[in-house]
């Protein structure tokens, strides 16, 4: 890549490139791009140049989730020196892991390039990076851009950047949290909701409908990116932007839900969402989360959870009001879960707040502290064994909520539900029959279920009688 070439040697060269291009187009024998610039169009020669004399761009939007997801000592590097070879490499390393990568680098190899990158006179390029590692990767010399004026000025680009991201061609789309960061380093640049907004969606009319549709587009992306800074700072640091680029789908349902109850009833609104949020760490599907309201909260989880036995035994102090407890044994981060501070206000209902706050803090971690008490030592207990013991109660609690949902006729609702027991009981026994002799499989805990089924079953032999024999 030219580590030790001068600003001024790349420079001069690329500009040469860019001066042969305007000459070939003038006698006819090169092709010319038109740009937007500056509320108009600038007609510019596409330039033949070098691979080793372009730079990645470390100011990219399209990876600025990704490069915030650094550890602090590669972010620092890049932050000291952006172009050097360190972060050049480093940059390299995030566009090959990105989710198109082999799909554009295929493209590449099997049609060329068909569209030009846009590059600055220091050679940085606009877009088109994804395109120059692949090029590199594919053993090619050269990339086709166009350069931008010398006097282009950090909103100008940013501009371009813009309009960029909206036009659909082989190249790398943008992550979730990259997108976000953009629009709100576009608000935060001086630009409205509205003129954001109406790049976003150019597909939208300038009725008032569609003007607000566009201004509310903005306000909820501002929302969503709220959202995962939250998580992060609830995490401290544990989990990074990037963990959230496959999640939006889930994000945006989490956000209706809150802004719907916001207003009317804020400690009921943040009771749910905790729990969603929890159910998204734990890896339960934007679907399922739908079911996740106050009637689930306060009728089907403090069962479900005792059902399963790595969090059964810690339901008590886990389901209560993550405010419930002292300042002092509060998991840090939990001031982080709402818009006001939670120190103090008692949540009526089950919450998991507590146990949201305890995964996300161990998200790079391999065990959680879970408490026995607000007084009692914490247990170290696998973060996977917890995250899973969520999902499998977060999955029951909906279940059993959809069943009883269910319209069932009085006189059918016996019948059902003994098909239901029995449907249950089969998966049991070929669940038990898979991994009974299995080492870590919990037969205390087991007993006690079985225990449970026993005790039902013999209530009801009761109440049937002579008939229950058949």
């Amino acid at each position: 890549m030219g580590e030790s070439m001068t600003t001024e040697v790349r420079t001069a060269a690329i500009q040469a490139a860019a001066k042969a291009a305007a000459a070939a187009v003038k006698v006819g024998q090169g092709t010319s791009r038109a740009v937007k610039w500056k509320g108009g169009e600038l007609i510019l020669p596409v330039a033949t140049v070098d691979l080793d004399l372009v730079l990645l761009n470390p100011h990219s939007h399209r990876i600025s989730g990704q490069l915030q997801s650094l550890s602090q000592a590669a972010s620092q590097a890049v932050t000291d020196d952006p172009y050097g070879s360190e972060s050049q490499d480093l940059i390299t390393k995030i566009l090959e892991e990105t989710s198109g990568f082999e799909r554009i680098k295929n493209a590449l190899d099997r049609d060329g390039q068909l569209e030009p990158g846009v590059i600055t006179t220091a050679g940085v390029l606009i877009n088109a990076n994804t395109r120059a590692v692949a090029l590199r990767r594919l053993r090619k010399h050269y990339i086709d851009v166009v350069m931008l004026p010398p006097d282009a000025t950090v909103k100008e680009i940013t501009d371009l950047e813009l309009q960029l991201q909206m036009e659909i061609e082989v190249k790398q789309e943008y992550t979730l949290t990259s997108s976000l960061l953009f629009i709100e380093d576009l608000i935060t640049s001086g630009r409205t909701a509205l003129e954001v907004g109406r790049a976003l969606r150019p597909d939208l009319t300038e009725s008032k409908a569609d003007r607000r549709k566009m201004v509310e587009i903005v306000e909820q992306e501002l929302r969503l990116l709220g959202l995962v800074r939250e998580v992060i700072a609830a995490s401290g640091g544990a989990l990074t932007f990037v963990y959230f680029d496959d999640k939006r789908q889930a994000l945006i349902e989490i956000d209706q839900d809150y802004q719907r109850l916001r207003n009317t009833n804020p400690e009921e609104a943040s009771r749910i969402r905790d729990a969603q949020l929890a159910g998204l760490i734990a890896g339960v599907d934007y679907r399922k989360l739908r079911e996740v309201d106050g009637d689930l909260l306060d009728g089907y989880l403090v069962p479900a959870m005792r059902e399963h036995g790595t969090l059964g035994q810690h339901a008590d102090v886990l389901l209560g009001s993550a405010a419930a407890l002292s300042e002092d044994d509060a998991p840090a981060g939990v001031d982080q879960l709402d818009d006001e501070p939670q120190t103090g206000t008692k949540v009526a209902g089950p919450s998991l707040s507590t146990l949201y706050t305890l995964l996300a803090q161990s998200g790079g971690a391999d065990t959680v502290q879970l408490p026995t008490s607000t007084e009692g030592k914490p247990v170290e207990v696998s973060r996977k064994a917890v995250a899973a013991s969520l999902h499998g109660t977060l999955l029951t609690a909906i279940e059993n909520k959809q069943r009883d949902s269910r319209k069932i006729d009085d006189l059918s609702a016996p019948m059902v539900h003994l098909r239901e027991a029995a449907r249950c009981l089969d998966k049991a026994r070929l669940a038990y029959a898979r991994v009974h002799g299995r080492q870590g499989f919990n037969g205390k805990d087991f007993q006690a279920a079985s225990a449970e089924y026993k005790r039902a079953q013999a209530e009801l032999s009761v109440l049937l009688g002579d008939d229950a024999s058949g």
